[in-house]
Parts: structure tokens; C-alpha cells; sequence
């Protein structure tokens, strides 16, 4: 290669990464103030993120070819990719355990096709009875507790409304329905309270709404490309109603006075208006505080059918979020085999109680 080749190529290479580093950057500030205030935004929350990695290779190795010495520019922009982008989360406090505090085992679960699968009451039974919860809270569950779930929890306090199980080592009461919709809809989400000694920590089970008709949207552009504004309208839309319910629990969060823990499907990344609603209202998520990794609970599900050996998820959608009573210690997420998602499990410090 010549030396005015060699110069061409390296120009190009600087424009090819600067583009890079500028589709970085949007995303980066689109997850800072939420990546749904923007339909694209919202749907690239909903796609794999290692995807960001790819041109960051490509860029790696022909830096090697062209000029080694700049080679750290595109390993700078997968460091960024694995890390901020990709959610990863790695605490580094070391704080000691408060002497007054009692410690917690949460459990979520969406449990979405398992009422669905013969084998999978069976894997739900074992993997609580392995992970051993003080209380599991379900979504999805319709009809779970008439056959080997509602044995199972025979022994535990439990309070149920549609698709929603809260099973409790502890003692339960205040059960009650709240309801999180707008007109034309009928969500709605479980409450009730849990007694830990003296003191009242008052849980949310809560799934807010899918984004499925807004993608299914999208996936139709392959026959239908003139759809788009109609597609762009149901993802924002699928967008709104999480964010109402969201909103929604901020408002009734903002009445208790004790510790509260929200839990389940939240249907949104940590990049999203609605989590950002809820840690404007003062929780923060479990998992970002003691768990380490990605901690994806959804995902898997979509890729069994084309590869069957790759159980990989993408999406952080399942949380528990939790106030400033409560301090995660550890969290982590399960199995990928009873469920379309994997439950989230966090060990929680319940701080003077």
C-alpha cells in the first residue's frame, strides 16, 4: 500500500469512527434522559445492545491493518458499548451490614407460559425451593395456585387478584386491588403489606403494559414499508400507558410511610421514563445497587425456536425497585427454563427496623 493510499484509508477509517462515536454518543444520551422520550430511542432499548459491538470490531481490525497506534479509539467505544450501553452493572461499595438490620430474600417472577407447559410447574416448585424466598411475587399467574403451586404454597401466607401471586414466609395483610389504567383499559396491580416483626414494609406486584403490539407493528414493515407512521404511533402509544402506570404508583408510593417494594414486569429497560419515574419517586433498583453483570430476564424465550442452544437474554425488564428503608446486598437473576422470563431475586437489608 502506498503512502497516499495508506492516508486515504486512514481519512476514511477517522469518518467511519467518528460516525461510530456519534451513534454512541445519541444513544447514550437518549438512555440518559430516557430512551423512550423518542420512538427510535424505545425501540432500540427493545433490541439486543451487543449489537453496537459489531462495527466496533470491524473498526478494531482495520485499525490493526492501517495504524496500530490509534487502535484504542474503537476499543474505547466497545468498552463504552459493554459497559454503559449494554447496562452492566458492577457495585463496588463494601459497606458493612448495619447491626440492626434484618435481611430479606425478594423473589419476582413473571411466569408467563408456565401455566402453559406441563413441566413447568415442576421447575417454578424447584427453583423457589432452591433459591428459598422469604416472599415470591408473581405476575402472570393466572390459575397457578388450583394444581402443584397451590400446595406447594399451602404453608404460606398468600394473597391473589387475577394474574398476580404474592406468597409470603412472613405474615400477610391490607391485601387490595389498585387500579393503574386511564380510559379504555382495566389494569390494575396487587398491594399489601408484610410484617416483619414491628415494622410494615408494604409490597407492589405490578406488569405494566407489553410493548408487543408496537413491535409486531414494526416487524410488519417487511410487507407492509408504507406503515411506518401507524407503527411509530403504537410503539409511542404502548410507551404512554407504562408511563401513566407508572406515574400511578409513583402516586400511591407517595402516600406510604414505611418501606415499599415495587416488583415485577415492568416491560421497560432501566433506560426508560418509566424507571426513571420511579426513582424520581425515590426507589432505586435492586439489581443496579448489589447485582453484578447484565442481569437480562428476557429474550431467550424469542431465540428457542431458530437456535435452541443459545438461552442468551437481552432485555432488563423485570425489576425490584425498592426505598431508601431497604439496601440491596446481592441480587441476581435465575433459570431460563419455567418461564418466557427469568425471575429476579435480590437479598435486601431492611435498615433499623
Amino acid at each position: 500500500m502506498t503512502t497516499k493510499t495508506h492516508r486515504k484509508a486512514f481519512i476514511w477509517l477517522l469518518c467511519l469512527t467518528s460516525a461510530y462515536g456519534a451513534i454512541l454518543t445519541v444513544i447514550t444520551v437518549m438512555n440518559w434522559f430516557g430512551a423512550d422520550n423518542w420512538w427510535f430511542g424505545d425501540l432500540n432499548l427493545f433490541l439486543p445492545q451487543a449489537i453496537w459491538v459489531v462495527p466496533g470490531v470491524f473498526l478494531t481490525i482495520f485499525y490493526i491493518k492501517v495504524n496500530r497506534r490509534w487502535v484504542w479509539v474503537p476499543l474505547l467505544g466497545l468498552a463504552w458499548v459493554l459497559g454503559p450501553i449494554m447496562g452492566l452493572c458492577w457495585p463496588l461499595h463494601t459497606s458493612r451490614e448495619p447491626a440492626n438490620s434484618l435481611r430479606i430474600r425478594v423473589m419476582t417472577w413473571n411466569v408467563k407460559y408456565g401455566r402453559q407447559d406441563a413441566l413447568a410447574p415442576f421447575e417454578l416448585i424447584n427453583n423457589i425451593d432452591l433459591i428459598k424466598p422469604d416472599v415470591v411475587l408473581m405476575q402472570d399467574a393466572q390459575g397457578l395456585l388450583c394444581g402443584l403451586l397451590g400446595d406447594y404454597f399451602r404453608k404460606w401466607n398468600v394473597q391473589s387478584s387475577g394474574q398476580y401471586i404474592i406468597a409470603s414466609r412472613l405474615p400477610l395483610s391490607d391485601a387490595e386491588v389498585r387500579f393503574i389504567s386511564f380510559p379504555g383499559f382495566k389494569e390494575k396491580c396487587l398491594r399489601c403489606q408484610m410484617h416483619i416483626g414491628t415494622t410494615v414494609v408494604t409490597l407492589y406486584n405490578v406488569h405494566f403494559e407489553s410493548p408487543r403490539d408496537g413491535l409486531d407493528a414494526f416487524k410488519s414493515l417487511r410487507q407492509q414499508p408504507w406503515y411506518l407512521p401507524e407503527a411509530i404511533q403504537q410503539l409511542e402509544n404502548n410507551v404512554y400507558i407504562r408511563l401513566f402506570q407508572a406515574r400511578a404508583i409513583r402516586e400511591f408510593i407517595s402516600q406510604e410511610k414505611g418501606p415499599v417494594i415495587v416488583a415485577g414486569d415492568f416491560n421497560s429497560s432501566d433506560a426508560s421514563k418509566v424507571c426513571i419515574t420511579l426513582r424520581d419517586a425515590g426507589l432505586h433498583d435492586a439489581f443496579a445497587e448489589g447485582g453484578r453483570g447484565y442481569g437480562y430476564t428476557y429474550g431467550h424465550y424469542l431465540l428457542q425456536h431458530r437456535l435452541p442452544w443459545l438461552r442468551a437474554s437481552w432485555m432488563r425488564i423485570d425489576h425490584i425497585m425498592i426505598s431508601s428503608q431497604l439496601q440491596s446486598r446481592r441480587s441476581w437473576t435465575g433459570t431460563w427454563q419455567a418461564s418466557a422470563h427469568r425471575p429476579v431475586i435480590a437479598d435486601l437489608l431492611l435498615k433499623n427496623p
